[in-house]
């Protein structure tokens, strides 16, 4: 009766607390969906920035953390998500909103039509490379007529809608998208593929010698990331109503994702959620010092990898061992 009782206290609480969980998640996410009511436009295009901004940010996050693909060029995929959106929104003159799934798909495929030539490179060749592409991408819209050249293209397709309305609308799909992109995260690492890429992050030629796929591994990884940021990016020019290359296809988003993974957490989904609240605090308060407050960021990054390597999470998990999401694994006890 004894050891009935022992074995089956730790799952009760497992279940409770696993249950507040939910169900605060919920409650935060309910809380944050009422937002465009109680608050002005301004807050609800730094909402859209901070949560599209996560988003890409953790994608980042997977394919170098997890995947051990470490992209210098990932605004590639933002680039590839926002215009698939304008395009398709603006040349058939549909609801942009029912457009998002498509521009997630469009950059899914461009994962998996690109990943033949990136996946032949390794380390240092595979990071340069992508920003290759990256590049190539811009140069290529730069050119491109039908996709508006230099200018750019203003998103029509909205012109329809009242202020409020476009705005809320496009809140309302940064929320769904920053929340999805950490349930998406989340459901990968606790099942199979994300048992796979811990093991690729680890030793690739171990988890060969396991029986692990590490090319289809990497494969799926690629196109799920690049569509979870395609998604972002659509969102995120969605909030400007204009997208133009240099912009879409430039530095600043692959260097935002890799700031906001170094400062809290590389390889864990509490590094960017943290690196994220860090990174716009800081902005919010220092950006009016010009030069000052990019040196201070780049300051910090060092600092970071330095002093905490593994980020402000490492800083945390000294002191107090959780694992909010419940992806850590752990070795089964006798």
């Amino acid at each position: 009766m004894n050891t009935v009782t022992t074995l089956r206290a730790p799952i009760s609480v497992l279940g409770k607390g696993k249950g507040l969980g939910v169900a605060a998640a919920l409650l935060l996410c309910g809380a944050l969906a009422a937002v465009p009511w109680f608050s002005n436009f301004g807050t609800q295009r730094l909402m859209v920035e901070i949560f599209t901004v996560f988003s890409i940010a953790l994608a980042w996050n997977l394919l170098a953390g997890y995947g051990g693909l470490v992209v210098v060029g990932h605004q590639m995929f933002v680039g590839v998500g926002a215009y698939a959106l304008f395009a398709l929104s603006n040349k058939l003159q549909l609801n942009p909103w029912m457009m998002l799934p498509l521009a997630g798909i469009a950059t899914g495929l461009f994962g998996a039509v690109s990943a033949y030539p990136m996946f032949r490179l390794r380390g240092a060749h595979f990071a340069v490379g992508t920003w290759v592409v990256a590049e190539m991408l811009r140069i290529l819209t730069l050119n491109n007529e039908w996709l508006g050249a230099g200018g750019g293209m203003p998103l029509e397709a909205l012109s329809t809608f009242d202020r409020w309305t476009r705005n809320a609308g496009v809140y309302w799909a940064a929320l769904v998208v920053g929340a999805g992109t950490l349930v998406v995260a989340r459901t990968i690492l606790r099942g199979r593929l994300g048992l796979a890429l811990m093991s690729v992050r680890d030793s690739e030629a171990a988890a060969e010698a396991s029986g692990v796929s590490v090319r289809r591994a990497k494969l799926m990884l690629w196109i799920i990331a690049g569509s979870l940021t395609g998604l972002a990016g659509a969102v995120a020019y969605m909030n400007t109503l204009q997208v133009t290359p240099d912009a879409t296809f430039s530095l600043n988003w692959s260097a935002a994702a890799i700031f906001i993974a170094v400062l809290g957490g590389i390889g864990t989904l509490e590094g960017p959620t943290l690196g994220t609240l860090v990174y716009f605090l800081l902005r919010e308060s220092f950006a009016s010092y010009g030069s000052w407050y990019f040196i201070g960021l780049g300051s910090l990054a060092i600092v970071t990898m330095v002093f905490a390597p593994g980020g402000a999470r490492s800083l945390i998990t000294r002191k107090w061992p959780v694992d909010p999401f419940g992806v850590r694994r752990d070795m089964p006890r006798p």
